[in-house]
């Protein structure tokens, strides 16, 4: 056993690392290469308490989107306004809220959904004729109905 270990450090210590060169490469790509600028939304919310100053002085949110383009922020109005609403909420203490797909109901706890059964439903043809209804909106022989309520004297 300690043969092996001694024969691997004896090749290590011969051989150079074949990924030395690939290291020194990528470090100097990582020292070269410029900070990237912060996104939309985080120069938002790192200005939020001076933009909400600015609306407090009756600035509106066009003038407060010119004074970020300005300086190389470049977002819609909607965008903008978007931004400050979620920063605000942020904040404050609430969960951002992230939607994408369809809305589902939470799910209970141990009680497996039941499956739904899609019957077909029969297709009258569309040449089949239809019996006119009287002019008083009742079919002759028949219940009358008042309002929504159905008669229960069949069931």
């Amino acid at each position: 056993m300690m043969g092996f270990q001694g024969a691997r450090a004896m090749s290590e210590a011969a051989e150079p690392d074949p990924h030395d060169a690939l290291r020194a490469f990528l470090r100097e790509q990582v020292r070269l290469s410029p900070n990237r600028k912060p996104s939309g939304y985080a120069s938002v919310r790192a200005v939020l308490p001076e933009i909400k100053a600015l609306k407090a002085k009756c600035r509106t949110d066009a003038e407060i989107r010119e004074l970020l383009i300005a300086r190389g922020i470049t977002l819609s109005l909607a965008t903008l306004q978007h931004y400050i609403k979620t920063a605000t909420r942020e904040l404050a203490g609430h969960k951002p809220v992230r939607r994408r797909g369809k809305a589902r109901a939470p799910a209970s706890a141990g009680i497996a959904p039941m499956p739904v059964r899609h019957e077909p439903v029969p297709v009258q043809p569309a040449t089949a004729a239809r019996e006119p209804l009287p002019a008083r909106g009742h079919a002759p022989g028949s219940n009358a109905v008042v309002g929504h309520r159905l008669s229960t004297k069949d069931l």
